[in-house]
């Protein structure tokens, strides 16, 4: 079996900075391989007030102009991914996972990199998750990334004392 060398690796953001910790994992993943990065953001379209038969989202103010999306897309490829080269930046338009998944297929991407924003119980059931989206829909390799934020606040809570025997289940 041949293994499948990685030429085109695709990174989401979505400007918040735990969407960030995916671009430490393109930089790794690029010290060691030849790849072009691209970096995707998606707009999420604004509903008309002739579909109210949906669910309504929360109110955003004006919608983001693309060159004010370019420029901040250029700001994150300065600051996280300066090391790898020219990195395509790329905006979307529609459903977050929707895109990304499209984007992926029709470039032939060989890997997906994107951050988890660690939702859990009913925010994850009522907000649903981008990146799980992703992953269940992907024909391309998806890598999910937890932010260090995350995995300190998991590492920080009550099962690890438990298991540690610091404190014990009755107690909690």
């Amino acid at each position: 079996m041949a293994v499948k060398r990685f030429k085109k690796i695709l990174v989401t953001t979505d400007f918040s900075d735990l969407s960030y910790a995916a671009l430490d994992y393109a930089v790794a993943i690029r010290q060691f391989l030849d790849v072009q990065i691209y970096l995707l953001y998606v707009c999420e379209k604004q509903r008309s007030k002739k579909s109210s038969k949906q669910p309504r989202k929360k109110k955003r103010s004006k919608p983001i102009s693309e060159a004010i999306i370019l420029q901040q897309l250029s700001a994150i490829a300065d600051q996280f991914l300066s090391e790898c080269g020219t990195v395509k930046k790329i905006i979307r338009y529609g459903e977050p996972y929707d895109e990304i998944v499209k984007f992926a297929q029709d470039e032939k991407m060989d890997l997906i990199i994107i951050s988890t924003h660690g939702r859990t119980g009913i925010l994850h059931a009522v907000l649903g998750s981008v990146t799980e989206r992703v992953v269940r829909r992907s024909l391309v390799p998806v890598l999910t990334v937890k932010p260090l934020t995350i995995r300190t606040q998991i590492m920080e809570e009550e099962d690890i004392d438990e298991q540690l025997h610091l404190r014990s289940k009755n107690s909690m």
